[in-house]
């Protein structure tokens, strides 16, 4: 939970620092989001994979004692150049430990919906709370990250030992993706074009008339409403009809986006959102650990899949921010590849599942 509230914290309040502070224009904007993204692709493919070789919980102290450190230097981060270099430092940090923590909380036998829950629960309070610190300093903002990666390195200390026995993952996991490719496309493609959409989120928000303590109570809408559907609707369905709910979801609440004129109409569309990522991400989750043994290395690959999007959603948005200076073409754009992504899982899903003895 304080991890999730520290990431999301400061991702939402970087683009307006580097915008408002430092001038900062939409391309520079969306060079630091991919580079923070790429850092992360990066750390998660290699740490997911030494997960399952190294264990889980040395993996997950690592990623979040650097995480630790790497955000605090955003408070000290005085020109657009260091900015530059301590997201990439950020997102590498942030890439180590998600796979060997979703491996670990489903081999301590935590529903998914659940685990999942818990990160959502820190995005809203994460965002809450930096969103009221940002009211009297954008920097604050980044001292309340930082705070909360101390309380998830110290509270990570205290996680009993799972046995597990070490896996052989080869370097490239051929295998491993080629079971899993049908949720690691539809995520790229659904991903990739909300980031699009993410990379000037809260410049979207500040042009509808919201102001940085609204910001911050709008993310934090769509991460409680999160948090209540993977409690109570998520662990009572399959992966695969998660997931399609998802991105069917996800097309409508974008849609929804494309038509509003202020910040108030955008709230219920926020909580639609939450409804669809949880269905979603839990969806995913549920697939990539109850189909794998090497659970950390299947995790990470999705975690690599989330943050490459995040690496190809700001090149998309400065392509349709040159090409049209209108965040309308953007919003649009991921209604589309949501539906697209709904097609090429149901019938990929169904391929493997011809091929491989698995089911969830």
């Amino acid at each position: 939970m304080a991890a999730g509230a520290a990431i999301l914290s400061s991702f939402t309040y970087v683009p307006i620092l580097a915008q408002g502070t430092f001038s900062a224009d939409q391309f520079y904007i969306s060079l630091i989001v991919a580079a923070y993204a790429a850092a992360s692709f990066l750390a998660s493919y290699i740490f997911g994979r030494a997960g399952d070789i190294f264990g889980r919980r040395i993996i997950l102290y690592l990623g979040l004692l650097l995480s630790t450190v790497t955000f605090g230097l955003l408070i000290v981060s005085s020109s657009l150049e260091m900015l530059f270099i301590v997201r990439i430092l950020n997102g590498f940090s942030i890439g180590i430990y998600p796979g060997a923590l979703a491996a670990y909380a489903y081999e301590s036998t935590m529903p998914m919906g659940r685990f999942a829950s818990f990160g959502a629960l820190g995005w809203g309070i994460g965002n809450i709370l930096a969103g009221y610190a940002a009211g009297f300093n954008i920097y604050f903002a980044f001292v309340v990250a930082a705070m909360f990666f101390v309380m998830a390195f110290v509270s990570a200390i205290g996680l009993p030992r799972i046995q597990t026995k070490p896996i052989v993952v080869p370097l490239f996991p051929i295998e491993t993706i080629k079971r899993n490719y049908p949720v690691y496309v539809a995520m790229l493609l659904r991903h990739s074009s909300a980031f699009a959409l993410w990379t000037y989120w809260p410049l979207f928000l500040s042009l509808l008339g919201a102001d940085l303590l609204m910001i911050g109570v709008i993310q934090a809408l769509n991460s409680v409403s999160q948090v209540v559907f993977m409690l109570g609707i998520t662990d009572r369905f399959g992966c695969e009809r998660l997931i399609s709910i998802g991105l069917v979801s996800t097309a409508v609440a974008f849609l929804w986006f494309a038509v509003v004129d202020d910040f108030w109409q955008i709230m219920p569309a926020q909580i639609l959102l939450g409804f669809s990522w949880a269905c979603l991400y839990v969806g995913s989750l549920k697939y990539v650990t109850e189909r794998n043994e090497e659970r950390a290395t299947a995790s990470g690959l999705l975690m690599s899949v989330m943050a490459i999007s995040g690496v190809l959603g700001p090149i998309m948005a400065a392509i349709y921010y040159a090409i049209w200076p209108s965040y309308t073409p953007i919003i649009l754009n991921v209604v589309v590849m949501s539906l697209i992504s709904l097609v090429i899982f149901r019938y990929s899903a169904k391929r493997v599942n011809a091929t491989v003895d698995a089911s969830c």
